[in-house]
């Protein structure tokens, strides 16, 4: 059942598949959730990357609360997780849930900066039109790339 109001599994399909995505929990808030049970209150959770809440069940608050290390849900805001799909049993049978994963960030790799790239940095560092910290907030360095970056920095002031 896709229910447009609110966050399902369905929301992470990408070409017939379940991909995780990596979230910043925006706001958190309790509501009325009205649903099969009847009336409701219920936790609800906003997410900057979608425009409708996802109603936060047990399960995702123990995982909320073992990730972030605090009971506290306000260190939750801003911070980020990644969220994906798991199999659970449930009255109408196994069905996908959406889960907070309590494994570390995946880490963003850097680009290796190539020969004829380091040539342009170099110079690009000694004429002043960059700096080493630039180019390492985008490529990894080995050290002597660093070392020969840092010398054509110092060169330039």
């Amino acid at each position: 059942m896709k229910d447009n109001k609110y966050l399902g599994s369905w929301d992470l399909e990408v070409n017939g598949k379940y991909e995780p995505k990596l979230v910043t929990i925006k706001k958190i808030y309790q509501d009325v959730f009205v649903g099969e049970m009847g009336k409701e209150d219920k936790v609800f959770l906003i997410m900057n990357e979608f425009d409708k809440p996802m109603v936060c069940n047990r399960s995702n608050f123990k995982r909320l609360e073992k990730f972030f290390g605090t009971f506290d849900y306000n260190e939750y805001i801003g911070k980020q997780i990644v969220l994906n799909t798991e199999k659970v049993k449930s009255p109408a049978g196994m069905v996908d849930a959406l889960r907070f994963s309590t494994r570390p960030l995946p880490k963003k790799s850097k680009k290796v900066l190539t020969d004829d790239q380091m040539e342009k940095a170099t110079e690009s560092v000694s004429n002043g039109r960059s700096t080493l910290a630039k180019i390492a907030a985008v490529y990894e360095l080995s050290d002597s790339q660093t070392k020969t970056l840092k010398d054509a920095e110092s060169k330039s002031k």
